[in-house]
């Protein structure tokens, strides 16, 4: 029997089937992976961008990627991600370039390469080469930009160090020279007018030069309600004692009156000081009130616009301030105010910076108590020759 000859086309075609399943193989394992997560990568990113309605502004910063701006990390973009795959020095580079620098520099740094992750999340880029070529240089450029802020910081932080200490010792310096040092000018002319006397005078005087209000020359002024003492010798006493002090600071002094039986009216007393150029006029009265709560310190001169005296205004005011001031730090009693008022007979009359300080209240028990105590009176006499001094001073 002749034996039957067998057709070659199934083996064609078996080899045909191992030839193009060896051709798929092939192709799976020449094929890029990285292109693909790529694109998988963009895909996600715009459909992200999409749902948030994004505009593409390379401008703008996510939340994440602000978060990582200001904890000094570096965002990668997919591109990077894939480098990093294949490179794992350049990634830990790259992380630990992020993260070195102070706040300042790093958010400055981060922010372009925020901007940069950004952008090229949104082109949807595939070269993965060019990607990874921009990145490393982007990484290059931030690592010298961070090391440069970090060395100009580092001699900035140096520099102000240095003024500071500088500065610091200087004050100290001042501090203590201004403790050390007495601020007494000395080598001027004041005249202290203890107010009132023992007896008054109701004979009437014009309340200014050329002035039709007439009012009493002098009265014998108000007492103690507790001490007892007299305004006239409380104001005699702190004078005299302001007057050694004043001396002792190298002041000349003149007295209105060194006694209490005299017969000054409040012209006269004025007219001692215009007499002698007294650079400085200081009264010495205490206060009184129906009111025996009411308690502290005030000073008196006239106002801007008094129409017999108002040139010596700017330099009253500064005396009273001064002594004001000064008795209220030595003495610690209430401040008051500085009165300004065109009623004060001696004010009015006198042609020389002028003041009157009413001490406090010898209506109130507690301030008529220490008025007239030794402690208190050497407490005031300080206070008002340290504003004497203040008024020289500045």
């Amino acid at each position: 029997m002749k034996k039957r000859k067998n057709s070659p086309i199934p083996y064609i075609l078996i080899g045909v089937g191992v030839i193009v399943l060896l051709a798929l193989v092939v192709f799976a394992i020449t094929r890029d992976p990285s292109g693909v997560k790529d694109k998988e990568e963009t895909e996600v990113a715009e459909a992200q961008m999409e749902a948030s309605g994004d505009s593409g502004d390379t401008d703008s910063v996510s939340a994440d990627d602000q978060a990582g701006s200001e904890n000094g990390d570096i965002t990668m973009n997919g591109s990077e991600e894939a480098q990093a795959r294949e490179n794992d020095s350049l990634q830990a580079s790259q992380n630990g370039e992020g993260s070195s620098d102070t706040a300042d520099s790093d958010e400055s740094t981060d922010g372009a390469a925020s901007e940069n992750s950004d952008t090229s999340e949104e082109n949807g880029t595939s070269d993965t080469l060019a990607a990874d070529s921009d990145a490393s240089a982007t990484a290059g450029d931030s690592t010298d930009k961070e090391a440069s802020d970090s060395e100009n910081a580092e001699s900035s932080e140096n520099s102000n160090a240095d003024i500071s200490g500088s500065d610091s010792e200087n004050t100290s310096a001042d501090a203590a020279q201004a403790q050390t040092s007495t601020p007494h000018t000395g080598g001027h002319l004041v005249v202290i007018d203890p107010g009132h006397q023992s007896h008054g005078m109701s004979e009437k005087e014009p309340n200014g030069p050329g002035s039709s209000n007439m009012k009493a020359k002098v009265t014998g002024g108000t007492s103690g309600k507790t001490s007892g003492l007299t305004e006239y010798q409380l104001n005699l006493t702190v004078g005299l004692k302001l007057r050694d002090e004043l001396v002792a600071r190298g002041y000349t002094v003149i007295m209105t009156r060194e006694s209490n039986d005299v017969s000054l009216s409040n012209v006269d007393r004025a007219q001692i000081a215009n007499n002698a150029g007294a650079e400085a006029f200081v009264r010495i009265h205490a206060n009184g009130s129906d009111n025996t709560s009411t308690n502290g310190a005030m000073t008196i001169c006239q106002t801007p616009s008094n129409p017999y005296n108002a040139a010596y205004y700017s330099q009253s005011r500064k005396l009273s301030d001064c002594v004001l001031d000064s008795f209220v730090a030595a003495t610690g009693c209430k401040k008051q105010y500085v009165w300004e008022t065109d009623t004060m007979t001696g004010i009015n009359w006198a042609n020389v910076p002028s003041t009157i300080i009413e001490m406090g209240y010898m209506s109130n028990p507690t301030e008529d108590a220490n008025m007239a105590s030794e402690a208190y009176q050497s407490q005031m006499v300080t206070g008002i020759a340290n504003g004497i001094d203040a008024f020289f001073a500045n």
